[in-house]
């Protein structure tokens, strides 16, 4: 899904619930709600798909049908911009921050409802600024994944045939007249190349070890 369009479709959610809360299908928003409600339920267990876009409508739903800015669910705003930032480029967040701004701001009644208004307007650079470092987060993450796995594979392909080959060679060496000096020297070269090859090993059984652990 583009950012674009989960933008769009967050507009499309806050709207709607606007839009039904100022008009004559407002009794019915309860049952508008429980309806949605179990919407959401289904799709969260039998989908297995997290729609925060329904929820964006839930929400919005009871906070204009009771009174915006002096809803005594206004609070739900921030979960749903820190839940959105959690999960969500900086941009979708910012776009439903300033979508909510402008829904909720028809609501402006008196200089009490400054306050939830200056408050949504001060939590969204914040819920940004944490949308985008956790973004940051995660994809330092998927980097560390993909160097590890390179690691793992360079370790099991070309670092191990070229020490095996190392050995051997060393072990034909050894099977031809040789001097002592040199039969030494070889022998020291096979040792060395076991060595490396079962440092590797053992690199590699804590790299996976360490991969499990963190799955």
């Amino acid at each position: 899904m583009t950012q674009l369009f989960s933008i769009l479709l967050f507009l499309f959610s806050s709207l709607t619930a606007y839009l039904i809360s100022v008009s004559s299908y407002s009794e019915f928003i309860p049952q508008i709600i429980a309806v949605i409600a179990i919407i959401f339920i289904f799709i969260s267990l039998f989908k297995k798909h997290f729609s925060l876009h329904l929820i964006a409508f839930i929400i919005c739903l009871t906070v204009f049908y009771t009174q915006g800015f002096n809803s005594p669910f206004f609070f739900l705003i921030y979960f749903l911009l820190f839940t959105v930032a959690f999960q969500n480029p900086p941009s979708i967040t910012l776009g439903l921050s300033l979508i909510l701004i402008l829904l909720l701001s028809q609501s402006l009644d008196s200089l009490t409802s400054l306050i939830p208004l200056l408050s949504l307007l001060l939590i969204t650079p914040l819920s940004w600024f944490i949308g985008k470092q956790y973004l940051e987060k995660n994809r330092a993450e998927d980097n560390i994944s993909i160097d590890e796995t390179n690691v793992l594979m360079w370790l099991s392909l070309k670092f191990k045939t070229g020490i095996c080959q190392i050995i051997d060679n060393c072990s034909e060496l050894l099977s031809t007249p040789l001097q002592p000096t040199q039969k030494d020297q070889i022998k020291y070269i096979k040792d060395s190349a076991k060595s490396l090859l079962n440092s590797s090993e053992k690199l590699k059984d804590e790299v996976d070890k360490q991969s499990d652990e963190e799955t």
